[in-house]
């Protein structure tokens, strides 16, 4: 029998008491640092049509996180091929990377993960509604490697299954992706 997916009592918690998705992401991005422990969450949401997209919610241990909002250069033509958006594209199954150092270039870019995000250890992980990749929620360890658990790997399957639909619903409602004039 299949285990039914559940979150930590924290983290359902944030379900809660928000209708409105931009609420629901600001409280979760920060309770997710808290309860996985990580340095930083990102919200990274998008226009599969249009393959672009920007990242709507960040949340920040050292309080950086403004400076990531509305980032919207992980799609970008002049950006590098970034093997982890490939993977995202082909699945919707997350990425746990426990050291970047040591990760195959077949999984991360070295030098685009040193020089654009700045972490050590990370957690990709597809954000899909109908089939579509919409999003990607990251977590990043900054300083040291980090061995994600089982625990980790659950609680994230848990959220991309939550996250589908009120991430759906974002887009929509803040028109985030105007076709291009």
């Amino acid at each position: 029998m299949k285990q039914k997916l559940t979150l930590p009592e924290a983290l359902d918690r944030v379900f809660e008491p928000f209708t409105e998705p931009d609420d629901l992401f600001t409280a979760l991005v920060s309770t997710l640092g808290t309860v996985l422990p990580c340095d930083r969450c990102f919200l990274y949401l998008r226009e599969p049509t249009q393959n672009r997209g920007v990242i709507t919610h960040c949340w920040s241990r050292d309080g950086r996180a403004a400076a990531w909002i509305g980032a919207d250069w992980l799609e970008d033509p002049t950006a590098p091929e970034d093997p982890l958006m490939t993977i995202a594209l082909r699945t919707p199954i997350a990425v746990f990377v426990d050291d970047v150092e040591t990760a195959g270039s077949d999984v991360v870019d070295l030098t685009y993960e040193r020089e654009k995000f700045q972490h050590r250890a990370l957690v990709h992980a597809p954000i899909d509604h109908d089939g579509l990749l919409i999003g990607i929620l990251e977590c990043s360890i900054f300083e040291q490697p980090r061995v994600w658990t089982e625990r980790d790997r659950h609680l994230i399957a848990c959220l991309q299954k939550k996250l589908a639909e009120p991430a759906s619903a974002y887009i929509k409602q803040y028109n985030l992706f105007q076709p291009q004039q």
